[in-house]
């Protein structure tokens, strides 16, 4: 995974774990990322979790046990986020999953949030609503990334 480690050392903020299998075991279950110091947070993919076991889903407490312990520190849950949240608490609450983890994913979620400013106007400007969605709207997005 040559590029995430690239993509660290010039201290990239956010990185997402794929789903898929490699090397005997996925990646969305290995703590490599962690043990190379970065200092953001890491995402998992849409659905990501619920992949783990196969059939999908067919251990779902397994598959929050192991992504969260493996530095998953935002989950993208698509359907159901209470199992995710009933399981998690579970998790936490029989000490599978240390409260310093859950307090480690805060922190690193957090911490990146407040570099890029999120937290210095947290009130969004309603004067803008009704250029939500507008054409011209999507295109300042896009050239923001060009």
């Amino acid at each position: 995974m040559p590029a995430y480690y690239d993509s660290i050392a010039k201290g990239v903020y956010i990185v997402k774990r794929v789903h898929i299998l490699l090397i005997g075991y996925f990646g969305i279950c290995h703590n490599s990322i962690r043990s190379n110091h970065h200092q953001g947070f890491v995402i998992s993919d849409w659905q990501g979790i619920d992949r783990i076991t196969t059939p999908p889903d067919a251990n779902y407490t397994y598959s929050v046990q192991m992504s969260v312990n493996a530095g998953i520190d935002m989950v993208m849950v698509p359907d159901d986020y209470l199992g995710f949240i009933n399981n998690l608490a579970t998790l936490v609450n029989t000490e599978v999953i240390p409260m310093s983890r859950i307090d480690d994913a805060v922190r690193r979620i957090l911490r990146v949030k407040f570099v890029m400013g999120l937290f210095d106007n947290p009130l969004p400007d309603y004067n803008l609503v009704d250029q939500l969605g507008k054409k011209v709207s999507w295109l300042s997005v896009l050239r923001l990334f060009a």
